[in-house]
């Protein structure tokens, strides 16, 4: 009994609370946002423009994070960037799971001449850079969030298709596989029935620790102005706002980035440690 006892209590001190504790923050934020803001994030009063925050002179509780120079709540504003943060990243997933997914799938499974066009077309696609094909696409679309989702959407599913296709080659020489043949089931039903199933735990990691690749760039791209445009709320675009006033209002950009660094952050802490809980290898380890 005592090494059980042991061993759970070291699965427990394993747990990241910090991480788990960001990412429940992020995603409470989300889904509760309407009912907690403060104030209306998108209210321009410029009699309270550039208030600092409640423990700094000048400051007041009315505004606990202060204000920007269009005399917006900064919290407020925080709270609605994470929604945007939220639907922009599901989307972008979505599409960039999807392509990669699929690519890996077909790529693994059936191997020769497939599996060398369509890696080479990744290895291709892989040496363009982001920024370059978000000015492409901007060009064509213009600047807005579907933009941004579409932009993270095709530039990010390489590393989806390159990790499943690992996956798959090593799972279709295994014996169940063999004996699914056997049995007469066909190809798209091995490959969805079979072999998809057993590559769910690898996507679960995939998909969080993309999360914070995604947020990243959303902020990047709208920073540079490529991205999600005045007046919606978004943390790079409150980056992007507070920039010139940085030196005598800090906190314009100092919240906004913080809020980044807590959501990759606690996103990429959560992804190692499903990773250690779900590949059993690193059990095994």
């Amino acid at each position: 009994m005592e090494p059980e006892i042991h061993l759970k209590k070291n699965v427990r001190r394993k747990i990241p609370v910090v991480a788990l504790g960001m990412v429940g923050l992020f995603f409470f934020t989300v889904l509760f946002g309407p009912f907690i803001t403060p104030h209306n994030p998108f209210k321009i009063d410029l009699n309270n423009a550039i208030r600092p925050p409640f423990w700094e002179e000048g400051g007041s509780t009315r505004n606990l994070l202060g204000t920007d120079a269009m005399g917006r709540d900064i919290l407020s504003r925080l709270i609605y960037g994470a929604r945007t943060s939220m639907i922009v990243s599901i989307f972008a997933i979505l599409i960039c799971g999807t392509i990669g997914v699929l690519l890996g799938l077909i790529s693994g499974y059936y191997g020769g001449k497939i599996d060398t066009v369509i890696m080479r077309f990744t290895d291709l696609w892989m040496s363009m850079p982001t920024i370059i094909t978000a000015i492409l696409i901007v060009s064509v679309l213009g600047p807005s969030k579907k933009t941004v989702i579409i932009v993270v959407g095709v530039t990010g599913w390489i590393t989806y298709a390159r990790i499943v296709r690992g996956e798959v080659l090593s799972l279709k020489e295994a014996a169940f596989v063999r004996l699914a043949r056997v049995a007469g089931c066909g190809h798209l039903r091995l490959i969805f029935s079979h072999l998809f199933p057993n590559i769910l735990n690898t996507l679960i990691i995939l998909v969080t620790l993309d999360f914070g690749r995604v947020i990243i760039i959303t902020a990047t791209l709208t920073f540079l102005g490529l991205g999600i445009q005045p007046p919606s709320a978004s943390w790079g675009l409150m980056l992007a706002e507070g920039r010139q006033y940085i030196t005598y209002a800090w906190w314009m950009t100092t919240f906004p980035g913080m809020a980044i660094l807590l959501a990759v952050l606690g996103m990429n802490l959560t992804g190692d440690w499903l990773r250690d809980r779900l590949d059993p290898k690193q059990k095994l380890r």
